[in-house]
C-alpha cells in the first residue's frame, strides 16, 4: 500500500490495532455482565446489532468500518489468497508473528475484527474475504453472539448463510470452524458448548465444512472454565494467550497446508 494510500484512511494498520485493544477492554466489561441462557428469566435478542443500538452504532463508526477500509485497500493489493482466517477480536489477535510462528511458509491473510458477530461477518463476506478467492477459509465466530445474549436461531442460520454464500461463489472452497474456546466468565462457559456442539454437528452433514475442537484442550480438567496456561497475565475473562494460538496452529496446520 503506498504512502498516500495510507494517509486516505482513517487509521493506519497500527493505530487500529491500538484500538482493538482499547475495544478489548470495553468487551471485558461487558462481559462480566453477559446474560445467562439458563436463567427463567432470560429473553434472548433477535434483531440486528446489540440491544443498545447507540453503542453498536459507535463500534461500528469508530472501529468496524475503520478495519474494513484497511482490508479493501490491502485486498485490492492481493488479489488473491489460498487461505484466509476470518472471525473476531481471537482471530485479530492471531497476529503476524504468531501466525508466522504456527505456520512457517505459509501465507494466511487474517480478516478478523474485534468485536464481529455472525452476522456481521456474513455481512462483510463478499468483499473482505471472498474478494481473495480463497482456496480454504478459517473461521472463528459466535463467541460475541452469546455476549450480546442473541437468540441461538438467529446465530445457527447466519451460521448456514455464511457457508451458502461461501459455496454458492465457489462449493469446492474449504470451510473450517474452529470452536468457540472456553473463558473465565461462567455465564458463556455455560452456553458455549451447545453452540459447539451445533458448530461440529453442522459441519458433520456439509460438505467442504469442517469443525475443529479446542474446547477440551483448552478447559480445566473437570471443569468449564479456561485453564490456567492460557489465561492473560491481564486477566482478560474473553481472550486467551500466545498458547492459546499454539493450540490453533497444532489443530490447523495438518488441515490446511
Amino acid at each position: 500500500m503506498s504512502r498516500q494510500n495510507k494517509n486516505r484512511l482513517p487509521f493506519s494498520g497500527r493505530s487500529i490495532l491500538s484500538i482493538f485493544f482499547l475495544l478489548t477492554f470495553i468487551i471485558q466489561c461487558r462481559s462480566l455482565r453477559v446474560k445467562d441462557y439458563f436463567h427463567p428469566s432470560f429473553e434472548c435478542h433477535a434483531g440486528a446489532g446489540w440491544k443498545n443500538a447507540k453503542d453498536y452504532q459507535k463500534y461500528r463508526t469508530k472501529f468496524w468500518l475503520p478495519n474494513r477500509l484497511l482490508f479493501q485497500e490491502e485486498n485490492q493489493k492481493l488479489k488473491q489468497s489460498k487461505v484466509v482466517i476470518a472471525g473476531n477480536s481471537l482471530v485479530q489477535g492471531f497476529t503476524p508473528d504468531l501466525m508466522s510462528k504456527e505456520f512457517p511458509g505459509l501465507s494466511i491473510v487474517n480478516r478478523g475484527i474485534g468485536g464481529d458477530m455472525t452476522e456481521s461477518l456474513l455481512d462483510r463476506l463478499d468483499t473482505d474475504v471472498l474478494m481473495l478467492n480463497p482456496q480454504t477459509i478459517v473461521i472463528e465466530i459466535g463467541g460475541n453472539d452469546l455476549i450480546y445474549s442473541k437468540c441461538l436461531s438467529v446465530t445457527q442460520k447466519n451460521i448456514e448463510m455464511i457457508v451458502e454464500k461461501i459455496h454458492k461463489r465457489n462449493s469446492n472452497t474449504k470451510i473450517i470452524f474452529l470452536a468457540t474456546p472456553p473463558t473465565l466468565v461462567p455465564e458463556l462457559n455455560k452456553i458455549v458448548p451447545i453452540y459447539n456442539l451445533y458448530l461440529s454437528e453442522f459441519s458433520k452433514n456439509h460438505k467442504n465444512v469442517m469443525y475443529v475442537e479446542v474446547w477440551n484442550d483448552m478447559r480445566k480438567s473437570d471443569d468449564t472454565r479456561i485453564d490456567d496456561e492460557f489465561v492473560r497475565s491481564n486477566g482478560d475473562p474473553i481472550h486467551f494467550n500466545e498458547k492459546g494460538y499454539e493450540v490453533w496452529g497444532k489443530k490447523l496446520r495438518p488441515l490446511i497446508q
